[in-house]
């Protein structure tokens, strides 16, 4: 038996809009990402700062590194949907990482995209990394009552 003085149930029907498409990749060829990875993880290993924290974790590992990497960088560039992991748990878990590391890592990647590639490609492969380097940062080091630095803007 129902309440009389009980308030009327609604029934509330949820439309969900569609979702806009993705914008297209930025269609570079495999090689051209394979450069990138490369020669980026060449300038973190001979980093003064960044070396030796990414050596202290990936010491006898930097094939399976690279590889992962390589298919990390397609999946975002290229939107290959390669690759599967969970990176901002992987960065939280590196003991010893500060808040300037990510600011030395985005300038090696603005430098070696920019060596690499025509400048247009160069900034729209900046704007991609400075995105995920921004969320790594925040699951990081950010709080409610802060925001990234400018240098990841």
């Amino acid at each position: 038996m129902t309440d009389p003085a009980a308030p009327a149930k609604t029934t509330v029907e949820l439309i969900a809009r569609a979702a806009p498409p993705r914008r297209a990749g930025l269609d570079l060829s495999d090689d051209a990402i394979a450069r990138l990875v490369d020669q980026f993880y060449s300038d973190i290993r001979d980093d003064p700062r960044l070396g030796p924290l990414f050596e202290s974790r990936l010491a006898g590992q930097w094939p399976e590194h690279l590889r992962r990497m390589n298919q990390f960088w397609r999946s975002v560039l290229n939107h290959s949907g390669e690759y599967y992991g969970q990176p901002v748990v992987k960065h939280n878990g590196l003991p010893g990482l500060e808040e300037d590391d990510f600011r030395i890592w985005i300038g090696l990647f603005e430098a070696t995209s920019a060596r690499l590639f025509a400048p247009d490609v160069a900034a729209a492969i900046l704007t991609i990394a400075r995105r995920i380097a921004r969320s790594l940062w925040l699951a990081r080091f950010g709080t409610p009552f802060n925001r990234s630095p400018a240098w990841l803007d």
